[in-house]
């Protein structure tokens, strides 16, 4: 399987253009995988795949670079085999459990798919079915902290504390200390998105600890609480303090082979608004490289990196450059199709980032 980035809401936050301190609008993509799910039977026509691939199988480069259509036919042609198999599921009497995974695997998928009301539908239909069995309180946290992150997406800010809380609950009664510790980063995301920047940084540094003991943490779980403890740091006007965390994500993600743009630019922004132009201009270069590479100029968050960037080149004098990659900006943002950026409902912030 191929590298996934590791984009989320927490980098669109840190790209806006708020100083450290100010208010932040809401960002872009969600990067919640389904980590933790038991997982639902494959439907019979297609394979059967870990539960690490049923969210994730599809990179946001795919979905934004030449391979966009060919991926998102692809994902169209996985949910249209499950919805048969919850069809099928029904005929033969499927038990609550069984069907709410089915419905949580389409929600991810749609989600995948930037079907978002799509995925909201599956996912409530998931959370209703799962809260009926007894034996399905891992999947329904799943469901939860899933729901969670796209209600925060959608600036939902109090149904998503409701659903992450709901989550963290089900997962200490299960005494599973990584699927706490999950929960703790999902929180720790959600109060950044709120500007709750104390609270964002306790929780992180919780789930960090944690991480940091846990044989079953992923790559993907260390990488995206340290980027969370980063910006709430940063944006708490202790971009100094901000480095290590987020240098150890970039080392840690170049020693995966994930090619993570994103990673070097956050990290050459926190070294810029530490005073540290020669860092902070190499890091920003190489993300911004990383960037237009995989996900394309016209995409939401190398636009608004592409911003950023543009005032770091002004900042130091190098206003020739400056200008060509506002001028990139521009021919960007007078061919992107806004309604399908911004399709549901203000979701990843852009209005605000204007």
């Amino acid at each position: 399987m191929k590298p996934r980035l590791f984009i989320s809401l927490t980098f669109a936050l840190l790209l806006s253009p708020c100083a450290p301190g100010q208010t932040m609008p809401a960002g872009s993509e969600m990067g919640h995988g389904l980590r933790d799910t038991t997982g639902a039977s494959a439907p019979s026509s297609m394979p059967e795949k870990s539960d690490a691939t049923v969210h994730g199988a599809t990179s946001p480069a795919d979905m934004q670079n030449g391979n966009g259509v060919s991926a998102k036919r692809q994902l169209l042609h996985r949910i249209d085999l499950y919805e048969d198999a919850i069809k099928q599921a029904k005929d033969a009497h499927a038990s609550d459990a069984e069907l709410g995974r089915l419905y949580l695997t389409i929600g991810v998928l749609s989600d995948e798919a930037q079907l978002w009301d799509r995925a909201e539908i599956n996912l409530e239909q998931a959370r209703s079915l799962l809260a009926h069995s007894a034996e399905s309180s891992r999947d329904l946290a799943t469901t939860l902290g899933v729901l969670g992150t796209l209600h925060m997406v959608m600036r939902k800010f109090r149904q998503s504390e409701k659903e992450e809380e709901e989550a963290l609950r089900l997962r200490e009664n299960l005494r599973n200390p990584l699927l706490i510790a999950r929960s703790w980063s999902d929180l720790a995301t959600l109060y950044l998105a709120e500007n709750k920047f104390a609270k964002a940084k306790g929780f992180a540094e919780k789930a960090i600890a944690e991480f940091g003991a846990n044989a079953g943490t992923t790559v993907y779980d260390r990488i995206t609480v340290r980027y969370v403890l980063g910006v709430a740091l940063c944006m708490s006007k202790d971009c100094a303090s901000a480095i290590a965390p987020l240098e150890d994500a970039v080392h840690e993600a170049k020693a995966n082979l994930l090619q993570d743009g994103m990673g070097d630019f956050l990290l050459g922004y926190v070294f810029w608004k530490s005073g540290n132009l020669v860092e902070g201009g190499r890091h920003m270069e190489e993300g911004m490289d990383i960037l237009n590479e995989q996900l394309g100029v016209g995409n939401p968050s190398s636009l608004v990196a592409s911003r950023q960037y543009a005032k770091f080149l002004r900042e130091i004098r190098r206003v020739d450059e400056a200008e060509v990659v506002e001028r990139r900006i521009r021919q960007a943002e007078a061919v992107v199709d806004v309604h399908s950026i911004q399709a549901y409902r203000g979701g990843n912030g852009l209005a605000a980032l204007r």
